[in-house]
């Protein structure tokens, strides 16, 4: 099969410790560039998923081996890289007597913008009323009255016959109703920033490891731990599994994420430290097992 179809500019380039060697730079020639270094085709053990896998990091063109002694080594290599596949696949770190399984949540982070929340709207109209305004006028009026004096003759020049009209002016005040525009207060709008608690929800996503198979896994983990750490107690793997399953467990309770084993040691002491032994030995096997689930 022609590998200079499968091999592509941007794919990520793995090792056969199944270590990131980088990204494809430049297809050109007979092989690749990565990270500044060359690589022939011929060290290609596979091509999965957009990841390259090489058999050695080191091959670059023009290195050349013997035939025999390149044959065993690319063999060799090719078993390691196939049986990292998978595992790379599954994003799990595989070291000798464990697989460890990163776990993933998804969490809500809220943050804050600014929007627009409409307008206010503060009409102004005007309405019409009646008003009565009280007022003081003058004016002048016209009392006659005869008055009685003592009897003497007409002097001269004096009509007391003549008919006539006699005028007498008069002057007054009348009301004159004039209008005028006056301020008589203010509305005075002011706008403030204020702030509220609101409660934010969303669905997220969060994993959760199988414990029961993740320990059938690290099993044979813990029986090589036993046999060199049990000495002389004469206890059998058998008797001290419980304890080994018991902190593996409990370092995966929800309950105990992010805290360390002397924080529940006192709960787990209560749980499980109920048999005729000693707590101080079971301490030594939960907590092994607390470590192993805990990559430590």
């Amino acid at each position: 099969m022609d590998r200079s179809m499968k091999v592509n500019e941007g794919m990520q380039v793995y090792g056969a410790d199944n270590q990131l060697l980088g990204t494809v730079e430049r297809v050109h020639g007979n092989g690749f560039d990565v990270a500044g270094q060359h690589y022939p085709l011929d060290v290609v053990a596979r091509v999965a998923k957009n990841i390259v896998y090489v058999r050695s990091a080191g091959m670059t063109e023009g290195t050349a081996t013997s035939g025999t002694a390149r044959s065993a080594t690319m063999d060799t290599n090719r078993a390691a890289a196939m049986g990292t596949d998978r595992t790379a696949a599954m994003g799990t770190d595989r070291t000798e007597g464990e697989i460890r399984v990163p776990v993933a949540e998804e969490r809500l982070n809220v943050g804050k913008r600014e929007v627009d929340l409409g307008e206010v709207g503060i009409r102004k109209t005007v309405t019409e009323e009646e008003q009565t305004v009280p007022v003081t006028l003058r004016r002048d009026e016209v009392k006659v009255r005869e008055v009685d004096t003592a009897e003497r003759p007409l002097r001269a020049g004096e009509d007391a016959f003549e008919e006539g009209t006699i005028r007498v002016p008069l002057r007054g005040e009348e009301a004159v109703v004039a209008k005028e525009a006056v301020v008589t207060g203010e509305v005075v709008i002011n706008k403030e920033t204020v702030e509220r608690e609101e409660q934010v929800s969303g669905t997220v996503r969060k994993q959760h490891v199988d414990v029961d198979k993740a320990y059938q896994e690290a099993r044979s983990g813990f029986e090589r731990n036993h046999a060199t750490t049990a000495g002389t107690s004469g206890r059998t793997f058998e008797q001290a599994e419980p304890n080994y399953r018991a902190g593996f467990t409990a370092a995966h309770d929800e309950r105990y994420a992010n805290r360390e084993f002397e924080d529940v040691e006192p709960e787990l002491r209560r749980t499980h430290g109920t048999s005729g032994d000693n707590w101080e030995h079971l301490r030594q096997e939960v907590r092994e097992g607390w470590n192993r689930a805990r990559n430590r």
